[in-house]
C-alpha cells in the first residue's frame, strides 16, 4: 500500500466556514465486511461528486495507529479520476448514513482499476485531533461561592468568579473577573506609541517555511513527509477563492508559504464541527502541533496520470490556521490566524 500522496502546489501570485452540526458517526467496532455506503469528492469545479464505498474488510490492531476500514471504490468520480487521486485524501466515507472516516490511502496497484482497493481512517482517532485545537462547545460556567455573613447582610446571594463582566448580572450575585494589566512603555514617540496600541501591518521576515530548515544545514531541504506526494506548477487563476468552502468532501488548502510565491498541500475536508475542520486522515509533514495556513483551494480538474491520478487546483486566500499534523488527520480553526 501506499500513503496518499498530497498534491503539493508552487505558484506565483499575482496578488497575493460554514458552522455544522457534528454528524453521526459509525465507530469502527460496529462496522462489517458487506457494507456498503459512499463517499464524497470534487474532481473538478466546486460540484460535490458522489462515489460508492463497499467494505471488504477491518483491521482493527492494538491502539488506534494503524486501524484501517478496508473499502472498494467505484463510480463516476473514480473511473474519470483514473483511480484514487492524489488530492481525494479526507473525502468523507458514510455507512448506514453515518460517518465511518476518511479515504485516505491507496493500493499500488489494482487489479480493477475502475474499482480500486483504498483503506479508510476510522473517524474516532482523528475526532481525538480535534479535541487538540477545537474550543469547547459550551463557555466554562463560572464558579460560584457562598459569601460571608456581611456580604449576606447586604443582600448579596452569592459571588461569582468569571472571566469578564457578565452581559446580564444578577441583582443579588457578586461578580468577579480578572484585572487586566496596564502596559507601561517609556522612550516611545507619540506616533510609535500609536502604532503600538493600534497595531501596524509589517512584512514577515522570519517566515515559518523557514524554521523547516535545519539548524546544521546551509540551504533548505526539499519538503518531504509522510502527506507529501507529487509537486507540480499549478496555474495561475481567479478562482482559488472560489469553490464549495468548507463542506465534507469539499477541498482545503494548507499553505506553508504565501505571497509572491505560495507553496502549499491540497487536500479534502473530511468533518466540519463549528470553526473547526478535520482532513487528510492521514499526516501531512507529521509536524504535531502546527500552524499552517488553512487556505481555500479551487480545484480544476482531476489527472488521470498512469503513475498516480491527481487533483489539479490552486490554493485561495488565508481562512484560517491548520493547528494540528497528527497520524490520523490535520485540522484546524477557520478565522484564526497563524502565529508569525
Amino acid at each position: 500500500m501506499r500513503t496518499f500522496g498530497i498534491w503539493l502546489s508552487i505558484l506565483v501570485l499575482l496578488g497575493l466556514g460554514a458552522a455544522a452540526e457534528l454528524p453521526e458517526i459509525i465507530p469502527l467496532s460496529e462496522v462489517r465486511a458487506g457494507m456498503t455506503g459512499y463517499g464524497l469528492t470534487v474532481v473538478a469545479g466546486e460540484e460535490l461528486s458522489r462515489f460508492e464505498v463497499e467494505v471488504i474488510g477491518v483491521l482493527d490492531e492494538p491502539g488506534t495507529a494503524n486501524d484501517f476500514i478496508i473499502v472498494r471504490v467505484s463510480g463516476d468520480a473514480i473511473t474519470r479520476s483514473g483511480g484514487i487521486a492524489q488530492g481525494m485524501s479526507g473525502s468523507p466515507v458514510y455507512l448506514d448514513g453515518k460517518l465511518a472516516g476518511a479515504l485516505s490511502r491507496a493500493a499500488l496497484w489494482s487489479a480493477q482499476p475502475d474499482r480500486p482497493l483504498g483503506l479508510v481512517t476510522p473517524i474516532e482517532p482523528m475526532l481525538e485531533v480535534l479535541s487538540e485545537f477545537k474550543p469547547p462547545t459550551q463557555p466554562e460556567e463560572p464558579q460560584k461561592l457562598p459569601v460571608p455573613k456581611e456580604l449576606e447582610k447586604m443582600g448579596v446571594t452569592g459571588m461569582v468568579l468569571c472571566q469578564a463582566p457578565p452581559a446580564q448580572p444578577m441583582g443579588t450575585l457578586l461578580y468577579a473577573w480578572p484585572v487586566q494589566s496596564p502596559i507601561l512603555v517609556q522612550g516611545l514617540s507619540p506616533r510609535s506609541l500609536e502604532l503600538l496600541s493600534q497595531g501596524v501591518e509589517v512584512e514577515m521576515v522570519d517566515h515559518p517555511f523557514l524554521r523547516l530548515r535545519p539548524s546544521w544545514r546551509e540551504g533548505i531541504p526539499g519538503l518531504s513527509g509522510p502527506g507529501v506526494g507529487r509537486i507540480v506548477q499549478a496555474p495561475m487563476g481567479a478562482r482559488g477563492d472560489a469553490g464549495t468552502g468548507f463542506v465534507p468532501g469539499g477541498p482545503v488548502g494548507v499553505g506553508l508559504l504565501t505571497g509572491d510565491v505560495t507553496i502549499g498541500a491540497l487536500g479534502t475536508v473530511t468533518l466540519v464541527d463549528g470553526d473547526a475542520l478535520l482532513a487528510f486522515g492521514h499526516p501531512f509533514l507529521f509536524a504535531g502541533r502546527t500552524d499552517y495556513f488553512l487556505t481555500s483551494a479551487y480545484i480544476f480538474d482531476t489527472v488521470a496520470a498512469l503513475d498516480a491520478p491527481y487533483k489539479l487546483g490552486t490554493l485561495g486566500a488565508s481562512q484560517g490556521a491548520i493547528l494540528a499534523d497528527r497520524w490520523t488527520a490535520i485540522g484546524g480553526l477557520v478565522g484564526r490566524n497563524p502565529s508569525p
